[in-house]
């Protein structure tokens, strides 16, 4: 499919979908609507929005959104999610990664999907009322525990202190007599940094807490 080159009015937006069906469709309709210019997957880094389209918001999706945070050139980059179901944790990562929008999957044509894509620059926000109140909950609870900070990368605290003392060259032995965990309790937070993040080992856990300035 030919991509036209961006024009100063234009939003350039990529693209991710749990299904090609959807990916083909959006980008069909989003090439042909003025105002958006649609990007090829290998220049989705320099996306003004991200759109996502999935049925529900697993932890693949959850790593789309936190890749396109991290590989973006655009400081602006924000995303727009089109999905059924999102857990409240989820959301508060998502957010955490540039989410904006949220649109709910079966009652959302594309009309809606293009109006949110070109809101989200200009600042605007659309999110059912269920997800707001979810998002101020988790705001409170993260409020009430000073020990669950916000991190980059969608890191948790705990998590942090552990790739800190790997990155120091100790072993799980050593970590957790520094931190007064079991060995167990500390490989079972690394195994879960990489599970949940895709990351092939502790090595690459390390390299990416670094590259997104958790550490």
């Amino acid at each position: 499919m030919p991509h036209e080159e961006k024009t100063p009015a234009s939003i350039s937006v990529a693209v991710r979908a749990a299904d090609p069906v959807s990916l083909q469709g959006a980008e069909i309709l989003l090439g042909r609507s003025q105002g958006t210019t649609l990007l090829p997957v290998d220049r989705s880094a320099h996306a003004d929005v991200v759109l996502v389209l999935a049925n529900e918001v697993t932890e693949e999706t959850l790593s789309w959104m936190e890749e396109a945070s991290v590989l973006s050139a655009n400081p602006g980059m924000r995303i727009v999610l089109v999905a059924d179901r999102i857990s409240r944790p989820r959301l508060a990562r998502a957010v955490r990664h540039g989410l904006v929008s949220v649109l709910p999957r079966k009652q959302t044509g594309f009309p809606e999907i293009l109006q949110a894509v070109l809101m989200s620059r200009a600042g605007g926000a659309q999110m059912p009322r269920e997800l707001l109140r979810c998002l101020v909950e988790e705001l409170r609870t993260l409020l009430r525990d000073p020990t669950a900070p916000i991190l980059p990368g969608g890191f948790e605290g705990r998590e942090v202190d552990v790739l800190r003392l790997l990155a120091e060259g100790l072993d799980t032995t050593e970590i957790a007599a520094k931190l007064n965990y079991s060995e167990r309790t500390i490989k079972n937070i690394i195994f879960a940094v990489t599970r949940r993040l895709n990351l092939r080992n502790r090595t690459h856990a390390v390299a990416y807490a670094m590259r997104v300035g958790a550490l």
